[in-house]
């Protein structure tokens, strides 16, 4: 991930970054979803036709990131305990494995405990683990009437997930001689990891103003940076499965190069906005470091992980390709006469897969004030729910201070239990700081 940063801050100098990464909405995105509102950056980013909109009122302007967003995730599937109960599992194994007094009685009580929980984690368990930030400066949006005739925006980040799932096999007690048993299981840990570097320059301008509003077209270009790795390792190394979890994510992997292009359109009122965007036309793809082969070749815990990737070749992809769909997004916003408070909704048109199979359909719905002042704060409020996948919501708050600082959060609403607690199954959290002139 430490390479993945660099190289986003040296090509974020030269060229940059399209729309946020799906599982991570960016900044004060995360609240107002894909909407094309003036009252953050970061909505200069989502629908390319939005940013000639700012040349309504004035003759140009200027807007820089300082730290536009920095932010974190966590998902995870509905099934209680998810991670403990793993942890607990490997514990037990050694437990049992490396104890001198074993007997049938003791070795049922822990088939029992777990041999349901696996089969309940294979089906609906996993968990997914976030970072995703915006390359420091960027975005940055230059308007001017007279030199461009529309808006340029250059925008660059960074984005890394990590997802591990449960590829279940049932519990067995191997009698190996009369004084000697073992519990093994062929269950293993599917993680899956995308290290994610996004650059993209887009340019919009307005094709007809009238009395009745304006309309404004933009075409944002990208270019991709995707490095996709996955890994399988049995269940019994999994003494720490959110460090086991970090530590995958933050390794260092070869990287591809693509390029997606994007359209939108965006018609502007007095007090309404209704646009639509579509993004990656030309569906980019790439392709997974391959797992479970040339296992010969190889020793150790690699050589393990290899084959009991084989053993799973009925269940997981060992080749897997990862191809950005096109999506569709229609948004639709009402604001005051002075634009400061807005009430605005966007959909995504059709689900799409993240790099790791997860699938995302995003509807929101938000509302917000952004002050004038440098001491009241700005603040929205909202309500997210992936329409696919998941099929999670959330409820969102967010705060702008000093008309710098934004703070985003989102809560998610369905809940699992942990240590006999009810915890939600997802959350989410950006902070950033930008300057709009």
């Amino acid at each position: 991930m430490k390479r993945l940063l660099l190289l986003g801050g040296l090509l974020g100098a030269m060229m940059p970054v399209s729309a946020s990464p799906v599982f991570q909405p960016m900044g004060s995105n995360l609240t107002f979803g894909s909407s094309s509102n003036m009252q953050s950056l970061l909505g200069y980013v989502n629908n390319p036709a939005a940013p000639a909109m700012s040349l309504q009122a004035q003759k140009w302007n200027f807007g820089m990131g300082i730290l536009s967003s920095i932010g974190t995730s966590v998902e995870v599937g509905p099934v209680d305990n998810y991670a403990d109960e793993i942890e607990a599992l490997g514990d037990e194994l050694e437990a049992f494995n490396n104890s001198t007094t074993k007997s049938q009685s003791q070795a049922n009580a822990i088939r029992d405990r777990f041999n349901s929980f696996l089969q309940d984690a294979g089906e609906n368990g996993y968990m997914n683990l976030g970072i995703a930030a915006e390359v420091p400066l960027f975005p940055l949006v230059y308007s001017s009437r007279a030199f461009l005739g529309g808006s340029l925006v250059f925008d660059a980040n960074v984005s890394a997930v990590v997802k591990m799932s449960v590829l279940d096999s049932p519990i067995e007690y191997n009698q190996l001689a009369p004084d000697e048993a073992k519990l093994e299981t062929n269950t293993a840990l599917y993680l899956k990891t995308a290290q994610v570097g996004e650059l993209s320059l887009g340019y919009s301008r307005q094709l007809w103003t009238g009395d009745a509003g304006s309309l404004s077209a933009g075409l944002r270009a990208s270019y991709y940076l995707l490095g996709l790795r996955k890994t399988v390792v049995g269940v019994a190394v999994a003494d720490n499965v959110t460090q086991l979890m970090e530590d995958e994510r933050d390794k260092s992997t070869d990287y591809q190069s693509g390029y997606g292009v994007d359209l939108g359109l965006l018609w502007q009122a007095r007090n309404y906005r209704i646009g639509t965007t579509l993004r990656n036309v030309n569906s980019p793809s790439f392709d997974y470091d391959p797992i479970g082969v040339d296992c010969g070749a190889l020793s150790g815990a690699s050589q393990d992980s290899c084959l009991i990737a084989q053993s799973y070749a009925n269940e997981i992809d060992l080749r897997e390709t990862y191809v950005m769909d096109p999506q569709g997004n229609v948004e639709l916003a009402y604001f005051s006469d002075s634009r400061n408070w807005v009430i605005s909704a966007t959909v995504d048109t059709n689900p799409v897969n993240d790099p790791l199979a997860n699938q995302y359909q995003w509807a929101v719905i938000g509302a917000g004030y952004a002050t004038s002042s440098w001491w009241i704060p700005g603040f929205r409020v909202g309500y997210r729910k992936n329409l696919a996948g998941s099929q999670l919501s959330y409820a969102t708050l967010g705060l702008t201070l000093f008309k710098m600082l934004n703070i985003d959060a989102a809560y998610g609403l369905e809940t699992i239990e942990i240590d006999q607690s009810q915890a939600p199954r997802s959350v989410m959290i950006n902070a950033g700081l930008e300057v709009l002139f």
